[in-house]
């Protein structure tokens, strides 16, 4: 693959940490360690959205859980070594941390746990608390941050300053954040203010379930692309993975 801008950025700083007064010395094996925290809404728009209630949440955990599977550690041509962490919330008006940054695997089975909130949307105050926890206790400078943001747009208040007032407080801190609609019925606006610049690359019709032949489909191109950006090369091919294709 070529070079993303994450890798590039990992490659730079270790290349910087090298500089001596002498000269340069040859660059080791390089660490990139990226950190990925989902937020996830599961508010009433999201959990009432299809029939029966709670199947669009049922759909977008596990749209969430195949990401996490997805992220695996590699070497890239034996000098940069990526690894990955991940933690998450869910929200309606309030918030819950249902994982600190963990492997994937207790990623995975915290998540497996997490049940819809309803009532109101309040994304400005998740964008607040995502930004909280991808920040505190974690000051190495070498770690690229990415938030999944996995919403509908819509809202029913902004009493944390607004989505974008949040947004631009989380890339402030060095987090970069994917905009990914939970469905079709969203809020174009409010998905947008949510992603970071370029919105092209970090919206760009990002969409966790769609309906295919008259099925909810977990959209995994949204997933291998979005992987891709950050960083690791996902397995392409597939668009998407019906729902029914995890109950057997």
């Amino acid at each position: 693959m070529a070079l993303s801008g994450t890798l590039l950025l990992c490659l730079l700083q270790a290349a910087a940490s090298q500089l001596v007064p002498r000269g340069p010395r040859p660059i080791p094996e390089i660490d990139c360690p990226i950190r990925v925290y989902f937020t996830i809404d599961t508010s009433e728009t999201i959990a009432l959205q299809e029939s029966p209630p709670g199947q669009l949440f049922e759909s977008i955990r596990e749209f969430t859980k195949i990401f996490a599977q997805r992220l695996d550690e590699e070497n890239y041509r034996g000098q940069i070594r990526i690894t990955w962490t991940i933690g998450g919330l869910h929200y309606s008006q309030t918030q819950e941390v249902f994982s600190a940054f963990t492997t994937k695997t207790n990623f995975i089975r915290s998540l497996s746990r997490i049940n819809y909130l309803g009532k109101g949307t309040y994304t400005d105050c998740a964008l607040k608390n995502m930004t909280y926890h991808m920040t505190q206790q974690y000051h190495d400078t070498k770690v690229v941050r990415f938030s999944v943001v996995i919403t509908d747009g819509h809202v029913t208040g902004n009493p944390c300053g607004g989505i974008k007032v949040m947004a631009d407080k989380a890339r402030e801190e060095g987090i970069q954040i994917f905009s990914v609609a939970a469905s079709r019925v969203i809020d174009e606006l409010g998905m947008r203010e949510i992603a970071s610049s370029p919105t092209d690359v970090y919206r760009d019709d990002f969409i966790a379930v769609d309906i295919v032949n008259g099925r909810p489909t977990i959209m995994t191109s949204t997933i291998d692309q979005i992987i891709k950006t950050m960083g690791e090369p996902g397995p392409m091919g597939d668009p998407g993975l019906t729902v029914s294709t995890f109950k057997h």
